[in-house]
């Protein structure tokens, strides 16, 4: 090892005549600590609430939908889906009906999405067949004398409904009058065939579904209005969109489930911005600790530093024991700070700590991920401050001459 280190080192080891200046090092090492712990735990947090948040969303949403630019019916809807199938990077197609419903339970009315399985494709295509968790959406064509429906969590509990009880839908079935294309409501009686839970409580206390057949009927409508397609790349949807639109041909257009929650993430984003900056701010604040132990460090050592100059130590020699000095605080720091913020997301993970209220949140919990990638840069953020804070002391340090240190010695 270099001398500039070792002494470093040594300086760092040996007991103070102020103790002042160990209490302060030990203040900026501990700072330091709780700096990093504190800002892995908020960007695990905030991975993994994104994460976990994004995983829900697609587990109850399609990757990328396929309609008409005025939202009008899709006639062909079979014939298109079959070659949406046919598209690289389209694992799954199926066609499905959105519609805006009343339902009634013995006298408990609520708003809800009704959305139209299409019971010919394959399961992996819908959602459904993922989020289930009673009954089978296979049977909801065979629910007896009242088609099926299959509820999300949430609206069966509001309701006050489960398997095997029965509910009246009131939709809106178009018909063709002198007067043009009218909207009647239309009263559907359904039988609950299960429930399921995505995980969002949005979509576990507003949607529902039902066989694609029962949707049209239900509707007034022949065809459907989306062709919904899961993608065998998340991160390239924006790339099969194009190639999907090419094949549709004019007059349709494709929605992404980015564009779809663009402003949630961006918020997001946001979010996480703020926090680092946040955080940043109390870890340099921490270094001025480093600051004022190196100025007091350089008083005391005035003697040692002006007998180093004059057995021929350089100002740059000078300059780069005190630098050696604050990075190995901010080192010591940075490492304990790892550690601590590490053992806090594993204790949070493990007895499950950060709750929330899923009606707020959309998630019930979260699950922190402390990546590694975050990690580094949050050691080297903290080494990068704790080098700017030995600037000052060390060159003042560097600039101090053997003549006048012992003047008086």
């Amino acid at each position: 090892m270099g001398y500039e280190f070792f002494i470093a080192l040594r300086y760092l080891r040996a007991r103070r005549r102020q103790t002042a200046v160990s209490v302060i090092t030990g203040i900026a090492v501990a700072g330091l600590a709780l700096g990093v712990a504190a800002l892995i735990v908020a960007q695990a947090m905030v991975t993994g609430f994104r994460s976990g948040l994004q995983e829900r969303i697609l587990q109850g949403t399609a990757h990328l939908n396929l309609l008409h630019d005025d939202n009008s019916e899709i006639d062909d809807y079979q014939n298109l889906t079959t070659r949406m199938r046919e598209v690289p990077g389209i694992r799954a197609a199926a066609a499905t009906i959105y519609a805006p419903v009343l339902i009634d339970a013995g006298g408990d009315q609520e708003q809800a999405v009704i959305k139209g399985v299409d019971l010919e494709a394959p399961p992996e295509a819908s959602e459904i067949f993922s989020t289930v968790i009673e009954g089978d959406p296979q049977n909801l064509d065979q629910a007896g004398d009242a088609p099926g429906v299959l509820l999300g969590r949430e609206l069966a509990r509001i309701l006050g409904v489960g398997v095997g009880n029965r509910i009246t839908i009131v939709s809106a079935q178009r018909r063709l009058t002198p007067l043009g294309l009218q909207s009647r409501p239309r009263y559907t009686e359904l039988k609950v065939a299960g429930i399921f839970a995505s995980g969002l409580y949005d979509y576990d206390a507003s949607w529902a579904y039902v066989a694609l057949r029962t949707a049209q009927e239900m509707t007034g409508r022949s065809g459907a209005n989306v062709i919904q397609m899961k993608v065998t790349n998340l991160d390239e949807v924006e790339k099969y969109a194009v190639q999907v639109r090419e094949v549709a041909g004019e007059g349709f257009t494709t929605t992404t489930w980015q564009e779809l929650n663009r402003p949630l993430f961006a918020a997001l984003q946001l979010q996480h911005r703020i926090i680092v900056i946040f955080f940043a701010l109390l870890i340099a604040i921490a270094a001025l600790n480093i600051i004022t132990a190196l100025t007091m460090m350089v008083m005391e050592k005035n003697r040692d530093i002006a007998i180093l100059r004059a057995q021929g130590a350089t100002p740059r020699a000078i300059q780069r024991i005190f630098l050696f000095q604050g990075l190995i605080i901010g080192g010591v720091g940075s490492g304990i700070g790892l550690g601590l913020g590490l053992l806090l997301c594993e204790l949070a993970n493990r007895f499950n700590l950060i709750s929330l209220p899923a009606e707020f949140y959309a998630v019930s919990s979260i699950t922190l991920h402390a990546r590694w990638q975050d990690s580094s840069w949050i050691v080297l953020l903290t080494l990068t401050i704790s080098l700017l804070a030995t600037l000052y002391p060390s060159h003042a340090a560097s600039r101090l001459t053997p003549v006048e240190a012992l003047r008086y010695e």
